[in-house]
């Protein structure tokens, strides 16, 4: 199958251009390499019979595995069960070579990169983000420390809607950041980049009051770690993560109009290497017996604390899914035991710990969060892990 070429960066996230222009990120914005090591994390094969395992599909009716796939916009997914991959599957013109655009999934990486810096003493999550970077003295960001920032409890004022990209109204804070971010044309307007637009929000909320969801919040997490580690973060993650995890490919980030990294959704990977880096946080960090991530960090994720969980309670609108909270990037569905990062438009990287199921997943839905669909496709996820428990090989 030819991949078709016709997106632009006016319409590349708009169906149905978006299914190509997700797997060649490259072609469409500037990007900065994420280079992987010498070294590749080789994922022995086990194939196991998933097409027939069933669960409830959007529309309350049985469907099935394959059926479920074929129906949801897939265009890559992969498996690991305890290490192994059990089922890996590249739909349309996506193939095993071909990066993929992670949208949120990104906040996931940069959790880990903040992990690392915090573990190594560059920095904690108690410090006041002004102690770390004073550049961001005067923002919304006076008072709040690391933590708020990297678990979206500071009180920064940005309304994050997703039905507004039926319209694409500058005039939407939404749509408003992700040109200056890069994400679509400029139309002759003077580029603030990611952390320029930052800098023009207000405070709506005491720091640490509440969880809202709000994507430029992980840009200036990312920038505490490049002020910390003095090394641009795209060199930041290929240090320390692709590198020691034993990534099979180069990965890279989207630049924005001041060519910085838009960290909160601009990185693209390969499938499996997506999944290599949710199997580190399926064995505690740990690659090949070297700690990549600290223990204490990925627990920290997983886990949380009550003051974080009482946060995503408070978050406005009430906690309508009955996850547990959002924890360095981090969307804790099931306390210390199911947890993920997930991007619009369907992207996923679901560790499952009491199976040791961990499944990565690319998609371009029809539109950004089908909120049907997505329920539908963490329910697919949940029995195929609990089928791999009742039917461990």
């Amino acid at each position: 199958m030819t991949i078709d070429r016709t997106a632009t960066l006016a319409n590349w996230m708009d169906a149905p251009y978006h299914r190509s222009a997700f797997q060649r990120v490259r072609e469409i914005t500037p990007t900065a390499l994420i280079e992987r090591g010498a070294e590749v994390r080789r994922l022995e094969r086990d194939p196991r019979p998933l097409d027939h395992v069933t669960f409830a599909d959007r529309h309350g009716r049985t469907t099935t595995w394959a059926e479920h796939l074929a129906s949801s916009s897939c265009d890559a997914v992969c498996v690991l069960h305890d290490g192994r991959i059990v089922d890996e599957r590249h739909l349309g013109t996506m193939h095993e070579r071909r990066p993929h655009l992670l949208m949120s999934v990104s906040k996931s990486v940069c959790g880990a990169a903040l992990g690392i810096a915090v573990g190594r003493g560059r920095l904690r999550a108690d410090d006041l983000v002004t102690d770390v970077a004073p550049e961001f003295a005067g923002t919304s960001l006076d008072g709040a420390t690391v933590r708020h920032v990297i678990d979206m409890t500071a009180g920064t004022d940005f309304v994050e809607d997703y039905d507004v990209y039926v319209e694409a109204d500058a005039a939407v804070p939404l749509i408003d950041y992700e040109i200056h971010a890069g994400y679509r044309p400029l139309h002759g307007r003077q580029p603030l980049g990611t952390l320029g637009h930052f800098r023009t929000y207000g405070t709506a909320f005491p720091h640490g009051a509440r969880f809202q969801y709000r994507s430029p919040l992980t840009n200036v997490a990312a920038r505490l770690i490049e002020v910390v580690e003095d090394l641009p973060y795209p060199e930041i993650v290929a240090r320390d993560l692709w590198g020691p995890i034993g990534m099979e490919h180069d990965a890279d980030v989207m630049l924005d109009p001041l060519r910085h990294p838009v960290v909160e959704g601009g990185m693209s990977c390969t499938l499996r290497d997506l999944a290599r880096f949710g199997q580190m946080y399926l064995d505690d960090g740990v690659v090949d017996g070297r700690q990549v991530v600290p223990q204490a960090w990925v627990a920290d994720t997983r886990d949380g604390d009550d003051v974080c969980a009482a946060a995503f309670e408070a978050q406005e609108g009430g906690n309508h899914d009955g996850w547990s909270m959002y924890r360095n990037a981090f969307w804790v569905i099931e306390r210390d035991q199911v947890f993920s990062g997930i991007g619009i438009f369907g992207q996923y990287c679901w560790i499952h710990r009491p199976s040791r199921t961990v499944i990565a997943r690319f998609s371009t839905y029809p539109t950004a969060f089908p909120e049907d669909l997505s329920a539908e496709t963490l329910r697919g996820f949940t029995a195929v892990a609990e089928h791999l428990a009742a039917h461990p090989g």
